[in-house]
C-alpha cells in the first residue's frame, strides 16, 4: 500500500509540514508528572499521621516552599492569614468581619448585659474597656489611601449604646488608639497583639478614668516595686500561622521592649476585678507572643494597671456565668471589639 502523499502548496510547490500532534505516550507521561505533583504533598500529609517525627518534617518543608512562592510571586497569604501591604499580616476572620454584611450575634455582648444586671443588684459597677481590631487602625495596609479615622463595622455604635443603656460604664478606645497610632505603633505587623506602648497608653487612660469616678479605689502612695527592662523578640503569631516551621526565614522577627514589674501580685481579696483574654495576658504568659518561653515576664496589662492604681487586683480570665463578685466594688472587662461585636 502506497503512503498518502503530503499536501503541496500550489503557490510555492513545496511540502506543507503537518500540524504537530501529541503522541499517546507523551500525553501519558505528562499526565503522570501532573498526578505526581498533586499526590506527593498528599502522601506527606497522610504519612504524617503515622510517622510524625520524620514525614511531618517533609510535609512542613513542602508547605513552606509553596508558601514562599505564594508570597514572593503572587503576594498571597493562606486561608487563615491575609497578606497586606508592606509585609503586614491580618487574620482572615478580621477581613471577613469588615466585608461581610451578615454576622452572627455575639454571645459576649449579651453576657455583658446580664452581668451588669447582676452586679447592679449588689451595687457593683461594671466597666467595659473596648480595644479596636488591627484592621480598624491600619486600613491603609489593606487598601492604599488616606483615611480620616478608624474603619468601623456599622453595628459597633449601636452595640456600644446598648451596653451604656444597660448601665455599663464603657470606655471605647478606638478613637484614642487611632490618635495614638499617628505617632506610635499600636499593633505589630506580624502579630495580632498590641504593642507594649499601646498597652501602657490604655492602662494610663483606664487609671485616670477609674480614679475620677472611684477616687477611693486608687492608692495615693507609691508602691514598692522592682522594675526590670526586658528586650524580647518574636516572629508573631500571624507569621506562624502563615508558615509554622520557617516563619523566621520567611518574614523575620519583631522586637518588644518590656518593663517587668515585681512587687504587686494579684490578690483575690481585691475590691477590683479585672477580666480579660490574650490582650491582658500577652506579656505575662510565657506561652504567648513575646513571652520569652521561660519564666513569666510579668509585664502585661494587669501588672501595668495594678502599678498605676497602687493596689493588687483580682485578675481573672474571660467572664463566666458562674463567677461570683462578693465584696467587689468594680468589675473591669478588657475586651476586643471584634469579640464584642463580631
Amino acid at each position: 500500500m502506497k503512503p498518502t502523499p503530503r499536501p503541496i502548496d500550489p503557490t510555492k510547490r513545496t511540502f506543507v509540514p503537518p500540524p504537530p500532534e501529541l503522541s499517546a505516550k507523551a500525553a501519558l507521561n505528562i499526565g503522570r508528572i501532573f498526578v505526581c505533583l498533586l499526590v506527593l504533598p498528599l502522601l506527606f500529609e497522610i504519612g504524617a499521621w503515622f510517622t510524625p517525627s520524620r514525614t511531618n518534617l517533609a510535609a512542613t518543608t513542602v508547605r513552606s516552599g509553596v508558601q514562599w512562592l505564594l508570597m514572593r510571586v503572587l503576594s498571597e497569604g493562606n486561608l487563615a492569614v491575609h497578606l497586606g501591604r508592606e509585609g503586614w499580616l491580618f487574620d482572615q476572620r478580621a477581613m471577613d468581619r469588615v466585608v461581610h454584611a451578615k454576622r452572627e450575634e455575639s454571645r459576649l455582648h449579651a453576657d455583658m448585659i446580664r452581668l451588669a444586671a447582676r452586679l447592679k443588684a449588689q451595687e457593683t459597677t461594671l466597666m467595659v474597656v473596648i480595644i479596636p481590631a488591627r484592621i480598624a487602625i491600619y486600613p491603609e495596609q489593606i487598601r492604599s489611601g488616606q483615611y480620616a479615622g478608624p474603619v468601623r463595622v456599622k453595628e459597633e455604635a449601636a452595640k456600644v449604646d446598648e451596653l451604656k443603656a444597660a448601665g455599663i460604664d464603657v470606655l471605647d478606645m478606638t478613637d484614642a488608639m487611632w490618635n495614638f497610632g499617628e505617632r506610635n505603633q499600636v499593633f505589630f505587623s506580624q502579630d495580632s497583639h498590641w504593642t507594649p506602648e499601646a498597652m501602657k497608653a490604655v492602662a494610663l487612660a483606664l487609671n485616670k478614668h477609674v480614679r475620677e469616678k472611684f477616687p477611693r479605689l486608687g492608692n495615693t502612695e507609691t508602691p514598692i516595686i522592682n522594675a526590670t527592662i526586658l528586650e524580647h523578640t518574636d516572629v508573631g503569631d500571624l507569621a506562624r500561622q502563615l508558615d509554622p516551621r520557617h516563619a523566621v526565614n520567611l518574614l523575620g522577627t519583631e522586637e518588644a521592649n518590656l518593663i517587668s514589674i515585681q512587687g504587686i501580685d494579684p490578690d483575690a481579696r481585691s475590691p477590683i476585678v479585672l477580666h480579660g483574654g490574650d490582650l491582658m495576658r500577652v506579656y505575662d504568659d510565657p506561652g504567648l507572643s513575646f513571652g520569652g518561653g521561660g519564666k513569666a515576664p510579668r509585664a502585661g496589662f494587669a501588672t501595668q494597671f495594678s502599678t498605676l492604681m497602687g493596689w493588687s487586683l483580682d485578675v481573672r480570665g474571660m467572664p463566666r456565668p458562674e463567677e461570683t463578685y462578693e465584696d467587689k466594688k468594680l468589675v473591669i472587662c478588657l475586651l476586643p471589639m471584634a469579640e464584642l461585636v463580631p
